[in-house]
């Protein structure tokens, strides 16, 4: 029977593949070579021995991250800044305090936590950031372990699950000593104490798109995961992209903004802050770190005065009858319902008394096609909307198309490659393209999935890290019920 490696991100592995070790002359004599411009030297990390620098990293990262799909091309977004930064955002500083995870792997719970605290800032416009929550609680409750990491996946479903209380209920020691903490120890009432993420989205994933983070930057920060290559851990200051060095780990980070000029994200970390830029560091867009490739946004709640979309996300296909939740916060809440638009154009709406409803939507009444979906609550200081959500109406016939460009029968490949992939669909997008590896040989299936769909789109494959052998290279689109694959295209890996 086929093996499956991956699908749909859910199946994990750890990297770290160490040599012997770089010294500060070797990067900087790199640096020199490729006219590099960031600025590296001794730092906190670059100081410890491999063990302890194997405990500031940690994140399992999906297996295959650094394959990505991108567009070949991307025309800039004109409604998007030249540049966002979360630290002063129109003179305001929204972000958290810098964190240090210390002697343990527990990254992911710090991009997490930051990234949560500061969403917090953000929605509920507490500049002041008096926030504080407890990554030792998430860690420890949710399944992290010091030496064996921890997924993003993971925290999320468990922030959104269960949440985390405050810094004081569990106070972080694992950093100290490098134990693992029983969730026991955590306080009797965390529950009560507990805040929870209400929702996450994936603006990117397997798919590399600088618009698609900025966009989703624009409401808050991110959480993201990178390989750490060993010349980071020399990184004091200015744009990062690696030069030399091997691959360290798996890290999980949080985005906080970019700017254009440096073609640039800027990126909070947890090694405390007395590494890189005050504990941020810049990273090149293209980097070969993967920042950006797979991001997770996170919706908070506010104390008052907030609607939430339930039950749906971007880019669902809706068929037929769709029970979807809305939830209002605001003070004399009268009524609550959902409007679908086109465009600017209101469509139809469905309108419930209370402010805490399900409410039936019969996709019936509207043709397919495309449609972005708000909440609005009524109350009696006017009207408020919901984040909106991109949806996808699909009662009808559908048609589609994908295709490989450039990818010929019998072709050999022995390096990195990318193929260029042409999209057609009606009258609504796929929602997903899976690109399917199959060795003949063993049997076994290298899968990469991605839910960003683009009319042109490609595929970067390290087809040098897969083993050697004849392939069968196909692409499968999927639009709600309907599946199409791409007959197979027989290829050698040598």
């Amino acid at each position: 029977m086929p093996k499956s490696f991956v699908l749909l991100g859910l199946t994990f592995s750890a990297v770290c593949a160490w040599g012997k070790g770089l010294t500060l002359s070797e990067v900087k004599a790199a640096l020199q070579s490729r006219h590099a411009t960031w600025e590296a030297g001794e730092t906190s990390i670059s100081k410890l021995n491999r063990e302890e620098q194997k405990r500031r990293l940690g994140a399992i990262l999906p297996q295959g991250f650094g394959d990505y799909f991108t567009a070949p091309s991307e025309p800039k977004n004109s409604r998007l800044p030249a540049s966002l930064d979360w630290r002063n955002k129109d003179g305001v500083n929204f972000s958290s305090p810098i964190l240090n995870q210390g002697n343990c792997g527990s990254c992911v719970a710090f991009a997490m936590i930051g990234t949560f605290e500061t969403q917090l800032n953000i929605t509920r416009n507490t500049p002041s950031s008096p926030w504080a929550y407890s990554p030792q609680h998430l860690f420890a409750c949710g399944g992290g372990g010091c030496e064996t990491g921890w997924s993003p996946f993971s925290a999320l479903e468990f922030m959104k699950k269960d949440g985390a209380p405050d810094e004081n209920c569990f106070p972080y020691t694992s950093g100290a000593n490098g134990d693992d903490q029983v969730c026991s120890s955590s306080c009797g009432d965390h529950a009560a104490r507990s805040e929870k993420v209400l929702s996450y989205a994936m603006p990117t994933m397997f798919f590399a798109s600088v618009d698609a983070v900025k966009a989703a930057l624009v409401k808050g920060p991110l959480v993201a995961v990178m390989q750490v290559y060993e010349d980071f851990l020399f990184y004091k200051g200015g744009v990062y992209k690696h030069v030399t060095g091997n691959v360290a780990g798996g890290h999980a980070v949080a985005i906080v903004g970019w700017n254009d000029a440096d073609k640039a994200w800027i990126v909070r970390n947890s090694w405390g802050d007395t590494f890189g830029e005050q504990g941020y560091f810049r990273i090149a867009w293209d980097d070969v770190s993967g920042v950006g490739s797979q991001t997770f946004s996170i919706v908070v709640p506010g104390k008052d005065g907030y609607v939430t979309l339930g039950g749906l996300r971007d880019r669902s296909i809706l068929s037929g009858q769709v029970t979807v939740n809305v939830q209002s916060t605001f003070t004399g809440t009268q009524s609550v319902e959902y409007v679908l638009k086109r465009g600017e154009a209101e469509i139809a709406g469905w309108e419930a008394e209370g402010r805490n409803r399900d409410i039936l939507i019969d996709t019936a009444l509207v043709k397919d096609g495309v449609y972005t979906l708000v909440a609005k609550a009524n109350h009696t200081g006017g009207a408020a909307e919901s984040q909106p959500r991109t949806v996808y109406v699909l009662n009808g016939a559908f048609t589609g198309g994908l295709a490989f460009t450039n990818v010929t029968e019998g072709q050999v490949f022995t390096a990195q490659a990318e193929m260029p992939i042409e999209v057609n669909y009606a009258p609504v997008p796929f929602t997903k393209i899976t690109f399917r590896a199959h060795n003949v040989t063993t049997g076994e299936d290298m899968l990469r999935v991605t839910p960003n769909v683009l009319n042109k789109m490609k595929f970067l494959w390290r087809a040098q890290l897969a083993p050697k052998g004849d392939y069968e290279l196909t692409l499968t689109g999927v639009a709600g019920k309907n599946t199409v694959t791409t007959a197979p295209i027989h290829v050698k890996v040598q």
